[in-house]
């Protein structure tokens, strides 16, 4: 009894010397081999490390997808963020004023630091909100106190205000907030030929800073034209079109109160996100972003609701409807305020309706 309870206490020990393999031999003293342990200072055999590479592709695999989908989660915030930033700018615009701001002159103008708010300023209404997204030193660049000459000094400086990129206007998920080309004699001929001049009233630049938000113009597009072609005509009232049938909240020479929203402030687009195809990001020859935040009445700054919204789609160009980069949704500030992220599958009538700020018609958000 003694004799076996000594032996089954017998610690196991290592033979000495390991065999052609490269393993030690764990036995008990005096009987025969029993397991293979790995010598120490050995590595991983190939397949080993295979199985490992594996594994770990495997779950880059699983978890991509996962990350990307938060990344681009925060980029849709940030760019809601933005709409609010710009609808609560506008509102601010209507309570200082007494009206939302204006939609400008026409594409051959730029902001003008000296003509104040409204049918007055030949900028559209970008450049009148500045001063309400901390953009005050922009908006006045090129002041020269002489609201009613267009001088050296504000074709240069206001031409310099025209390159900058301001954050909240882009998009995160379209892409950054710099500027980008502006080929203005490719897809618009200047508004003097041969003179330089990207506007009446700015001389031209080779990139400018772009939006990805724009204005609800109405329900049916109103064509504006290019405005007048001299600083004492658009003073004097001459050479602009009548836009009293338009339907949305900026336009040119718009000065829409909030009691002409007679649908309600919450059952009407104030401004949103604009459709660009992929192709046309960073390019500048789309003729729908081809200009300055800083310019006029333009398809540029404003779209309309005849047609429902669509995803950025590569190869399809439309200048007129409003749209995102975002998958499944759009994103839109209401005129009271409000942030909504609305399906690209709205009903089109429904969407119609939100772009007209007086047709008295019920608006049914429900499944939207």
């Amino acid at each position: 009894m003694g004799r076996i309870m000594l032996e089954s206490s017998r610690q196991p020990v290592c033979s000495s010397h390991p065999d052609q393999s490269g393993l030690r031999w764990l036995g008990w003293p005096g009987g025969g081999r029993t397991m293979p342990i790995r010598a120490a200072g050995d590595g991983f055999t190939l397949v080993e490390l295979l199985v490992v590479i594996t594994i770990i592709g495997i779950l880059i695999a699983l978890l991509l997808p996962a990350v990307q989908s938060a990344r681009e989660a925060a980029r849709r915030t940030q760019c809601a963020n933005n709409l609010k930033q710009i609808g609560l700018g506008m509102l601010q615009h209507e309570q200082t004023f007494g009206f939302f701001p204006s939609g400008g002159w026409g594409w051959h103008w730029v902001g003008d630091p000296d003509r104040g708010s409204g049918a007055g300023q030949p900028g559209g209404w970008i450049y009148q909100i500045l001063p309400y997204l901390e953009q005050m030193a922009l908006r006045q660049m090129g002041s020269d106190g002489q609201p009613d000459v267009i001088t050296e000094t504000q074709r240069q400086q206001v031409a310099e205000a025209t390159k900058v990129a301001v954050a909240v206007f882009n998009c995160p998920s379209r892409r950054r907030a710099i500027a980008y080309p502006h080929p203005i004699e490719k897809n618009w001929p200047s508004a003097v030929p041969a003179s330089n001049l990207q506007a009446w009233n700015a001389y031209d630049v080779d990139f400018t800073g772009r939006t990805d938000y724009n204005c609800n113009a109405g329900d049916v597009v109103r064509q504006w034209g290019t405005g007048p072609s001299s600083l004492a005509a658009g003073i004097a009232g001459q050479g602009f079109t009548d836009m009293s049938a338009s339907t949305g909240i900026c336009f040119q020479r718009s000065q829409i109160t909030a009691g002409d929203i007679r649908d309600g402030m919450s059952n009407t687009y104030l401004v949103g996100e604009k459709y660009l195809r992929p192709e046309d990001y960073t390019t500048g020859n789309s003729q729908s972003d081809d200009h300055s935040i800083l310019v006029g009445d333009d398809i540029d700054l404003q779209k309309w609701t005849q047609n429902p919204p669509m995803q950025d789609r590569p190869g399809y160009i439309d200048h007129w409807r409003f749209g995102s980069a975002h998958a499944g949704i759009w994103q839109v500030c209401m005129g009271d305020g409000s942030v909504r992220a609305v399906s690209y599958s709205i009903d089109p009538e429904t969407h119609r309706r939100l772009g007209n700020r007086r047709d008295g018609l019920p608006i049914d958000w429900a499944g939207q």
